[in-house]
This record gives C-alpha cells, structure tokens and sequence, in this order.
C-alpha cells in the first residue's frame, strides 16, 4: 500500500504545515486514509465523465465530484486547461512540479477590459402548425429529397392550404405533394406474421405451440408488436360473440407479455380495454359454459399486465381495480360480469383481496343473495369464486389485539363474519372452508 500512497508523502506534507516528527505508525495510517478519499474522489469523476459522454479526466470533474462529497473544489483548474508538468531531483526523490507563468504587472495593468458577455435572452416560434413546419430560420431546413419519381408524384388540389418557403400559408395549385412514407418490414416478418395469425386462428395444436413459444422468447419482434396489438385487438372484438378463438388470443397475448425483449408500455392503452372486456362483458356467445374459461384466462393475464407494469405506471392497477370493482358492486351488472371481476381481483393478489374485495363483501353477499333465487347456477359460481380466493389470507399479518377464534364460540364467529362479509357468505365460508385461520384472516381484514 505504500507503494501507491507513500507514508513519506504524508511526513512532508505534514512539514509544510508546520507538523514535525509525524510518527511512522501514524503517516501509514493517515496514508492509507488519504488513498482511500483519492479513490472515492476519483470513482465519484468518472460518472461525471461518462455522463459527458468523454473518455478524458478534466479538472472540472473533479471539482464536481469534489462537491458532491462535500469538499470545496480545487480553484484555479478548469474544464480547457492542459497542465504540463516538469520533473526534478530533490536529493534522491524526483519530484513534479509545474511551470508558473511570469506576468508583467504593468502590462495586465494596461490591457483593455475583456468584453462583456451577452445577456441571457430567450425567444418564442412555433415548432408546428397542423404538422406542418415553418420555414423559419429557428427550425431545421426540411430534407431535400430527390429521388421520388415524377410519375409518383401528385399535384395539390385548386385552394389547398400548403406551406411555402417563407413560412405563409397560402392557396396554391403549384406545389407537389409527396407520399406518406409507409413503415416497410422485410419479407420474412412478413411470411411470421402470417403464419402466426393463422395458426392463432385455427391451426394444427403443435404449431400453435411453437408459435407460442417463439412469441415469448424471440428477441426481433420489436418490428412486427405494433401489428400483434392490432389484430389481437382486431380479433377479441371481431370473435367475442363467437367464443371461437378468443382463448388463443389471451394465449398470444400471454406470450408477448413474458417476452421481455418487447416494450409493450407505448400499446397498453389499446390492450388493457381488450382484456378488460373479456372480464367484465355480459355475454360472450351462444355457449353457456365456455365463457366461463374465457374469463379465468383474461382475468390471469390483466393480472400479469398490472404485475409487470404497475410500478412504472402507478395509475395503471388502480384503474383496472376501480373498473372491477364499480362493475361488481353495481346489482344491474349480470352474475357472469360479477364473476369476472371476482376473479380478476383475485388474481391481483392477497392484498387486493384484504383490502378491496373482502370489505366490500358485505354490499355484495346482499346482491348476491337476491340475484340466487332468479339464477341459482351462475350465482353459486360467484359464491365459489369468492370461497376459492379467500384461502389467499393464510398466512396474513394479523393485528395483536385481533379477534382470537379459542375466545369465542362457532355462532358468535359467525355473527362476526356476517358483519364482515354478510350473512349469506359468511355462512358459506363456515360450511365450506371452515378453516380456523380463513376465518380469522377474514375477519382481521
């Protein structure tokens, strides 16, 4: 260690201030002390450099990295100056040191004043008009392309609004106009792309599983993503009556959400609803049991959107939660929407369940009993929904002071859990779960 920071640095320095006979025991420890700050100034100017996008120390980084850390930066050493410095013997040790430059006190005294800077002004231009860029000095010159064919291109109706050079809007028949540039994907997407659309739509069960997988771990879709998006949009809206590739469809979306390589966020405004609407829709076609499945599987996948998505758009799960939860708590709604939205919100999570789905339990165990005497059947889906995620509250904080179930007996539990949930479920939950710590976990909710 002495090596690199020798304690004999330390003696000297400690001489120039007026220290003398600096122990040796001593020097090496303020030695290594002095290595140790050298080393965290000199790490703390390198993210400084990087940032700059340089591959070159300056002194201005230092300084930099100096405040930081709370140092008062070394004056007289700037972003532009290049120091050489001079070597010599001192005794037996090479020393470095730097040339001062000699001034003439006189002739700084006679010099002219430097200029004054400018002072700082800002200034207002459009960037855009109805998309259409001034042609003024403040914006980029558009890029002269001359390689349109002259068969290609189209003359501008009589009184059509143009842009001219010198930025006025004026009605002219003169002006060519020139073709949308259209996004171009080479043959081979192209050839993927309809393959995987027809597979999807009805093709052999092991290319469907191919296709799936290529979907989750091929890492050069960022070109083709826009057009997934669009056709499983497309396609829920176009089969949802049908129920007859709607499962595939969340099966491909599953698959592009787990691709990581893809950057879904700039589409979820468009897949969000989709999925969405196979939660919450009343019918979905003329099966009576397979809509059933249909809402499991998007209730699973809006899960994972919020999952992976939720922390880099705060409002994204809220949303999605406040949807669920006006559509279930709302009697107009059918038992199927009421469904989706149980599930969907137990495929949140536990605390979404303790939090949002079992304190309004109470309101829904009422609409739920009314809406049993007219369908039996899709009300004791709902009932078993709610019985099947509430095990997800095992293993819960519960308070200290919580309701302990050795205190009290089973009716007056009961009562307890009515007063949570509401009579109708709670004596569901005692009949059918009726595990101690379901209950207690529900109640403490």
């Amino acid at each position: 260690m002495d090596k690199i920071f020798p304690k004999d640095t330390i003696k000297n320095t400690a001489d120039s201030i007026g220290i003398t006979n600096l122990k040796d025991n001593a020097a090496a420890a303020l030695a290594l002390d002095a290595e140790y700050r050298i080393h965290e100034i000199i790490q703390e100017a390198n993210k400084f450099m990087r940032h700059s996008k340089r591959t070159k120390l300056t002194g201005e980084d230092i300084n930099n990295a100096l405040r930081v850390i709370n140092v008062d930066p070394l004056y007289g050493f700037t972003l532009n100056d290049n120091f050489k410095f001079q070597r010599t013997l001192a005794g037996q040790q090479e020393l470095l040191f730097m040339d001062d430059d000699e001034y003439e006190f006189e002739s700084l005294i006679t010099s002219p004043m430097p200029k004054l800077p400018a002072e700082v002004t800002y200034t207002a231009h459009w960037l855009a008009v109805e998309g259409v860029q001034p042609a003024i000095p403040h914006n980029p010159p558009p890029p002269i392309e001359d390689t349109i064919p002259e068969s290609s291109r189209k003359k501008a109706p009589p009184n059509a609004i143009v842009q001219v050079p010198n930025g006025v809007v004026t009605g002219t028949s003169d002006i060519e106009l020139k073709p949308l540039v259209q996004h171009v994907i080479s043959q081979e997407l192209k050839v993927f792309y309809d393959k995987v659309t027809k597979t999807i739509k009805g093709g052999d069960s092991k290319m469907k599983v191919s296709v799936l997988y290529s979907l989750q771990h091929d890492t050069g879709l960022a070109q083709l993503l826009p057009y997934f998006v669009r056709f499983i949009c497309e396609q829920i809206g176009q089969n949802i009556k049908k129920n007859t590739i709607v499962e595939s469809i969340l099966e491909m979306t599953n698959a592009l959400i787990n691709n990581t390589s893809l950057r879904l966020e700039p589409y979820l405004h468009h897949l969000v609803p989709a999925i969405l609407t196979c939660v919450v829709r009343k019918k979905f076609g003329p099966d009576p049991d397979y809509h059933w499945k249909i809402r499991d599987s998007a209730a699973l996948v809006l899960a994972k959107i919020c999952d992976r998505f939720g922390m880099e758009y705060n409002t994204l799960q809220p949303r999605v939660i406040k949807t669920l939860l006006s559509a279930l708590t709302d009697p107009t709604k059918s038992l199927s929407t009421h469904y989706g939205c149980i599930v969907a919100l137990g495929a949140l999570g536990r605390e979404v369940v303790k939090t949002i789905l079992v304190p309004n339990l109470k309101t829904y165990s009422e609409i739920l009993e009314q809406r049993k005497k007219v369908d039996k059947n899709k009300a004791e889906r709902c009932e078993n929904a709610i019985l099947e995620i509430l095990p997800k509250l095992k293993g819960s904080s519960v308070p200290t002071d919580s309701i302990q179930k050795s205190q009290i007996s089973d009716e007056d539990l009961q009562q307890k859990l009515a007063d949570k949930i509401g009579v109708h479920l709670a004596k569901q939950v005692m009949d059918k779960i009726g595990d101690n710590e379901v209950i207690m976990a529900t109640l403490n909710c």
